[in-house]
């Protein structure tokens, strides 16, 4: 799928028709390679505290031992010998959610890739790391109208207590609005192992003037279907169902209507972009990144939201006329000037979030799809 922009994907936003290249013979773009072209996006510790002066130790009277004591043992270095990290209150987790949103909005303006990558991790940090890259080599010309957003309302489902040395997860609600308009954001951040930095993982808006369904904790999986819970709910099942689909296979889930309207939109996108090849070939893939895996989360009303990460790439190999591309709202390397190309390789980054229902007769549905640009190269003609 060839998508040169996408930010975010923001229905409504993009502009609908067809574009002319100018020169004696004018060459007529698809209306969603367009879009993709010109997309412009809405809203594209606690601190331990020691003193100098140690407790006195307690006085316990006891018989001096008849025998000598056996030597002292080195302490285990075991998974079990890391202390379970406890749960954090409410206060304390819409603290860091916050900070997150801030921190990266202040390191993104200094053009901070250190600075990002402390508050950021997995995919989210790739991608953030290979704009700033672009911006520094190409220059900003393009803007982003997420780095003028404001994030508000802030609130988390905080996590339960986690076993010895496992990574803990929180999630985080709110708001992103820019002038009058606001969508949804879900937030994941992680903190490895229990201990250090929590960073943003995955994060997904609504569409504009929508919201997430509450949510509360971390869904488990049942045992064998016994009832009684086991692991954590990944949801994977169906985010590779979802990936094999955009790809062209088979499903066996009972999709909604937005998802439905996404397989659609892809599917005609991959159609108009083959036809820029002009005689040559263009190929398609979709896969999950399994590195970039969260937890479900269970909702107010029984059912979960499962979030799922998806990398497609879209390799296009040009036929007698090279492909052409006027602008693009994401790449800076390709922005305000018209690029001819033999070859043309491009990866953008899913992150959806789908709401499984209660009840299994009902299907399941997208709540949110934001797509992010991540890398574009090729062999220019």
């Amino acid at each position: 799928m060839l998508r040169i922009t996408v930010e975010h994907r923001t229905p409504k936003i993009a502009i609908a028709g067809v574009a002319v290249l100018p020169g004696p013979h004018k060459t007529q773009l698809p209306a969603t390679l367009l879009a993709a072209l010109t997309t412009l996006t809405l809203l594209t510790g606690t601190t331990a505290c020691s003193s100098d002066k140690k407790p006195k130790d307690p006085k316990i009277s006891q018989a001096s031992p008849k025998t000598a004591a056996p030597p002292l043992q080195p302490p285990p270095t075991s998974k079990s010998a890391i202390p379970t990290a406890p749960p954090i209150s409410e206060v304390e987790g819409t603290s860091t959610a916050q900070s997150y949103f801030d921190a990266s909005k202040k390191a993104r303006s200094a053009r901070d890739i250190r600075a990002l990558s402390e508050v950021e991790t997995g995919t989210l940090l790739e991608i953030s790391t290979a704009r700033l890259e672009r911006i520094v080599k190409y220059g900003d010309n393009i803007g982003n109208d997420e780095d003028l957003a404001t994030n508000s309302n802030v609130h988390v489902a905080p996590p339960q207590s986690a076993p010895p040395g496992d990574t803990r997860w929180l999630l985080s609600m709110g708001r992103q609005a820019i002038g009058k308009q606001s969508r949804g954001s879900l937030g994941i951040l992680r903190q490895e192992q229990g201990v250090g930095p929590w960073k943003m993982s995955f994060l997904a808006f609504t569409d504009v003037g929508k919201d997430f369904p509450a949510a509360s904790q971390i869904a488990t999986a049942e045992v064998n279907g016994s009832g009684e819970p086991s692991n954590i709910y990944y949801g994977e099942e169906i985010c590779r169902d979802f990936a094999s689909y955009l790809d062209g296979g088979s499903t066996t889930t009972n999709w909604g209507p937005k998802a439905k309207a996404v397989i659609q939109e892809d599917r005609n996108n991959k159609h108009d972009t083959e036809a820029l090849a002009k005689g040559g070939s263009a190929t398609f893939k979709t896969e999950i990144r399994d590195g970039d895996r969260v937890p479900a989360w269970k909702t107010s009303d029984g059912g979960k939201l499962v979030m799922c990460t998806t990398r497609s790439s879209s390799n296009l190999t040009a036929g007698p006329t090279p492909i052409t591309v006027t602008n693009s709202q994401s790449f800076q390397n390709l922005n305000g000037r018209t690029t001819k190309w033999k070859t043309l390789n491009v990866v953008n980054v899913g992150m959806t979030v789908f709401k499984i229902p209660a009840t299994s007769d009902s299907p399941i549905d997208i709540v949110a799809d934001s797509v992010r640009s991540l890398s574009t190269d090729g062999t220019p003609a």
